[in-house]
């Protein structure tokens, strides 16, 4: 331990950092009146089906297996600039989304595949206009003031776990773990979750701060990475996604993995991914020997790349694709 701390100071007097750490050791991010900055966002959000169709044949029942998904992927620019800070460190955060452009696909042109996929865009596709965002974010990296449309609606039904989650993870911004900045010491934790509409829910969050590595020296200036990871599970105990007959598993995980500059801890680049799954168990059925199964999963996949590493280029609609344009 006495090394990993070491050699992150090391780090941050190499890189003539200005971040700060609380008791404890716990890193906090240095937010510059002022500074402004312009990132590259791609999001893609993907609806998938999978199950078993009972079906019966003369005097014997099958399953049949289903499987259908439909996705759209979003890329714009996201300008973030340090409006103000407080006593305490704190920023009020100004983010101007602009230069959307969309695709969209499905695993098939059936009428059912084609309707999910109609009904995706219709959800997702009056986000993509151009607005301002106005937030508040703290040292230690959380986020507060956010309103619903900072995320595009995804149809997700209670508990909204995913669009909670999409609310601050298209941010360019981390939270950043109340653990010291030691390499490679890797944490783990349980979290209180609770939920109307699953029980026996049980949470937990892991993490890690990853350092001197080779896709890091590539980096203009010393950066570190942070990696996280979110577990929920629960049973579906209401709500509409509780079967009539049979039983229902819902599981939440996510993951990120962001690169941020050793300097003042702002994000450089990021990749963060969720899946909100639910599996339901439905009744028995007559000549099968299991219950059949589907499973619904909701996910969610985001690329966010600074314009300072990679030149942000506009978008239009030649690289759009057929079901989308520049906005």
């Amino acid at each position: 331990m006495r090394k990993a701390h070491a050699a992150v100071a090391v780090g941050v007097a190499a890189a003539g950092a200005l971040v700060a750490f609380a008791q404890g050791g716990a890193p906090l991010r240095v937010l510059r009146v002022g500074r402004s900055e312009g990132f590259q966002v791609e999001l893609c959000i993907r609806s998938e089906v999978k199950g078993q169709k009972p079906t019966t044949i003369g005097a014997k029942t099958y399953v049949q297996p289903v499987s259908e998904w439909v996705e759209q992927i979003i890329k714009y620019k996201a300008e973030r600039q340090v409006v103000s800070t407080g006593a305490d460190g704190a920023a009020e955060i100004e983010e101007r989304l602009t230069n959307f452009s969309d695709t969209a696909s499905s695993s098939g042109k059936n009428p059912e595949t084609i309707k999910l996929l109609e009904a995706l865009k219709a959800a997702i596709q009056p986000w993509e206009a151009p607005r301002t965002l106005h937030y508040r974010e703290t040292r230690e990296g959380q986020i507060t003031g956010l309103d619903s449309t900072a995320a595009p609606p995804v149809e997700e039904q209670a508990p909204r776990v995913l669009t909670a989650w999409l609310l601050r993870s298209l941010r360019p911004t981390a939270p950043l773990p109340v653990r010291p900045l030691a390499y490679n010491q890797s944490w783990q934790e349980p979290r209180v979750v609770q939920f109307a509409e699953w029980r026996g829910t049980t949470g937990s969050e892991s993490g890690e701060w990853i350092g001197e590595t080779a896709a890091l020296r590539t980096h203009s200036e010393p950066a570190v990475q942070l990696h996280t990871t979110q577990e929920i599970s629960g049973t579906v105990a209401s709500g509409s996604e509780k079967p009539v007959e049979g039983s229902a598993e819902a599981h939440f995980h996510a993951e990120s993995l962001s690169t941020l500059a050793l300097e003042d801890l702002r994000l450089m680049s990021a990749t963060r991914s969720a899946a909100r799954e639910i599996v339901w168990t439905l009744a028995a059925v007559e000549g099968l020997a299991t219950p059949p199964q589907f499973r619904g999963r909701l996910l969610a996949e985001i690329r966010i790349i600074g314009c300072n590493e990679t030149p942000c280029s506009d978008h239009n609609p030649g690289n759009a694709g057929a079901s989308g344009g520049s906005r």
